[in-house]
């Protein structure tokens, strides 16, 4: 069966056409004389170029017949389209810029004046000599508009007459109109295709134009903030390129933010390949004039940034407060729109990357960080993000504060996101010195909350071996404050520290944390303390405890092998009889002077803290809370901690408190515990003298100053 052709627009005839007519047809056109004028339908067949004026053609093509009235309403709008010309594609383009450009950015003002590109020196020079400042202005804004007309492929005469002219009279750059158009150029062309990224050069063109404009001045306009929000939100032409570096690095001046090195960068430079619109995007293609001219655009970007480092200042101290509104409200916006979790631009991550200086982005992005993280799209920005903003963190105000307790929170279990994590947390420390002691109690906090998280041992590992000196007493200074709470956390503290020890693979300053433990607080919630008496005790403890856990896998294995007659690992063993002597006469310092000052402790409980600190108290009180050490390990371990050297100042301080009369320790008692402490350490040392090792002296203890025994005996 043979099918209808196909309706083709045919030229009409005078003839009168047989059938009925199209349903179309009675709609009026015009007189019958002009439907049926032959010459017409010519006018549909003429190129654009034709010589009758607009208004003429538009009403010469309205008047011819169609073939049906749906068609002709349907191609009307074709009809009206300006041709295609230079001039008509320059209509056209600027109809979609006014369209795209941002509410809060100008559109250009200025009247362009277009001349040839190789006249465009000696029209700027001739206008120059006339003092006629307003063609100036013009004819570079009429060099933008050609610019602009063939982004694709740009003039090469014109393009490198205006970067001679930049090099040779930057200023001319520098007016309103010149800003407004050289800005309209670093914004994406919405007449090129979609997916269309189009040449990169003109858009370098102008950062270098602006940036030699400006170089030498401290306040630059806002405009340049307002296209950088957009191209970092969108294509990132710009944004990205190594060509105009300079020029981005001025404009993030104005957030503050202190950026990670490239090397701490996971996300790599897209430079002229661009970012992309959302999380799942394709690559965008080149446009095909493009690759004609790769060689000479390569070339001519070369010459655009000279190889030397430009100046990098503050450019916005000025407008600082207007900026800061103008990034929160674009961000605020942004984030607050109601999309699906995949559809989170990669860019957006870019752009929070970027203005992370200012508090209220860190507080906003980290409360969405850890599923941008769990994310396989967003994984990479989301790591640069999470870096940028532990670097920035460095006011310890309550909204820091506030990130630094959602940072804790954060929940990662893939190991290369874990390491990045720990490389975070020790920027977080450099970025202000009290982040360390707000961490390390946030982390004990949250390990002792319902919501535990699992990763939090291995934070405290990553703290302690960041400040090895500090570390361990803002942990004791924690472990005070979990004591001074109403209900007893003695039995919880003591596994909470056996669990840090363990976890932590015995990477701990003992004597710092012990330290810690022993220093006097002034804050009004020890000052008001209910429990003082109680307090002091389990302070005890766990500095007996402490000196357990200080017993490694290493020193076990020295003491047994000594034990055996076995003389190997034995500088192990020293050091740790070391360790323990100097944690004694710490303690006995604190039992002297610090104590008494908290709390008038009753004569039983002080004596009692004083032989158990010194490990000749009754064995079942070292481990009657929670039954550790083991049963199998228990007479060894009081063993090793009680078979150490003996201090001048740790003796000379007992007999002082034994002949101080505010103090509950009588002399006989005193002069029967030195007694007993001085016999116990020359048998230590007779066995360190039979094996051929040095005698622990004084001064390889650290930890608190030693004090002049004539200062003690005088106190």
């Amino acid at each position: 069966m043979n099918r209808p052709k196909p309706t083709t627009i045919r030229r009409p005839s005078t003839a009168k056409p047989s059938g009925h007519p199209p349903p179309g047809d009675f709609i009026a056109l015009g007189s019958k004389s002009q439907g049926g004028e032959p010459k017409a339908p010519a006018v549909l067949l003429k190129p654009a170029s034709t010589g009758l004026p607009p208004d003429r053609k538009r009403e010469t093509a309205s008047n011819l017949p169609s073939s049906s009235g749906l068609s002709a309403l349907s191609k009307r709008p074709k009809l009206s389209t300006p041709p295609v010309s230079a001039l008509g594609r320059l209509a056209d383009v600027a109809a979609v810029d006014k369209r795209a450009i941002s509410p809060s950015i100008k559109e250009p003002s200025v009247v362009p004046i277009e001349v040839l590109p190789a006249g465009l020196l000696d029209e700027i020079e001739a206008a120059e000599g006339e003092g006629n400042d307003d063609r100036i202005e013009g004819v570079l804004c009429g060099a933008v508009k050609q610019l602009k007309m063939n982004r694709a492929k740009p003039d090469i005469t014109l393009y490198l007459s205006l970067m001679f002219l930049a090099k040779i009279k930057p200023n001319v750059f520098a007016t309103e109109g010149v800003i407004e158009a050289l800005c309209s150029l670093l914004r994406r062309d919405a007449s090129i295709n979609f997916k269309a990224k189009g040449n990169s050069l003109v858009s370098v063109l102008a950062c270098n134009l602006l940036m030699a404009a400006y170089e030498e001045d401290e306040n630059w306009p806002e405009i340049f903030v307002k296209v950088y929000i957009e191209d970092s939100l969108g294509e990132r032409i710009w944004v990205d390129s190594s060509h105009c570096k300079n020029f981005v690095d001025n404009i993030q001046t104005a957030f503050t933010t202190k950026m990670p090195p490239k090397s701490m960068l996971l996300q790599t430079d897209t430079g002229r390949s661009g970012g992309d619109l959302s999380a799942g995007s394709s690559p965008h293609p080149s446009t095909p004039d493009e690759d004609d001219s790769q060689t000479e655009l390569l070339i001519a970007e070369e010459k655009l940034s000279p190889e030397e480092e430009g100046q990098v200042m503050p450019r916005y101290e000025e407008l600082a407060e207007s900026v800061e509104d103008y990034v929160l409200d674009v961000l605020k916006d942004q984030l607050n729109r109601r999309q699906p979790m995949d559809n989170v631009s990669r860019n957006l991550l870019r752009l929070l990357t970027a203005t992370c200086g200012y508090k209220e982005v860190r507080l906003m992005a980290v409360q969405r960080l850890e599923m941008w993280l769990q994310n396989p799209k967003l994984t990479r920005p989301a790591q640069d993000l999470l870096m940028s903003m532990c670097m920035n963190c460095n006011t310890h105000g309550a909204d820091d504060m506030e990130v630094v307790s959602n940072l804790i929170k954060i929940r990662l279990k893939p190991k290369v996101l874990l390491n990045h994590y720990m490389l975070c947390v020790r920027e977080l420390l450099n970025a202000h010195r009290d982040n360390l002691g707000t961490m390390v109690k946030l982390v004990i906090f949250n390990e002792l909350s319902n919501a535990r998280n699992p990763n939090n041992m291995q934070v405290l590992h990553t703290v302690l071996q960041h400040s090895p000196e500090q570390a361990p007493k803002f942990l004791a200074m924690v472990f005070q404050d979990l004591l001074t709470n109403k209900d007893d956390y003695l039995r919880a503290s003591r596994a909470l520290l056996r669990e840090i020890i363990k976890q932590t693979k015995h990477e701990i300053n003992f004597q710092s944390f012990c330290l810690g433990l022993m220093q006097e607080r002034k804050e009004a919630t020890y000052v008001d303390m209910e429990f003082k008496e109680r307090f002091v005790i389990q302070v005890t403890d766990l500095l007996t405890v402490s000196m357990m856990l200080g017993i490694t896998a290493q020193v076990k294995e020295a003491g047994i092998a000594w034990d055996k007659g076995e003389k190997k690992n034995l500088e192990v063993l020293r050091s740790f009889q070391n360790q323990i002597a100097a944690i004694q006469r710490d303690a006995v310092w604190w039992l002297h002077t610090v104590v008494p000052t908290i709390s008038k402790v009753g004569a039983k409980d002080y004596v009692h803290c004083l032989h158990k600190v010194l490990f000749t108290e009754q064995p079942e009180t070292y481990y009657k809370w929670d039954n550790w050490p083991p049963e199998s390990d228990r007479n060894f371990f009081l063993r090793l901690c009680s078979e150490v050297p003996l201090l001048e100042d740790t003796l000379m301080r007992i007999l002082v408190i034994g002949l101080s009369r505010d103090l509950p320790l009588g002399p006989a008692d005193a002069m029967e515990l030195a007694d007993h402490l001085v016999k116990r350490a020359a048998g230590v040392q007779s066995d360190a003298q039979q094996a051929g090792t040095p005698s622990p002296q004084l001064d390889q203890c650290s930890g608190r100053p030693r004090e002049k025994p004539r200062e003690i005996w005088m106190c």
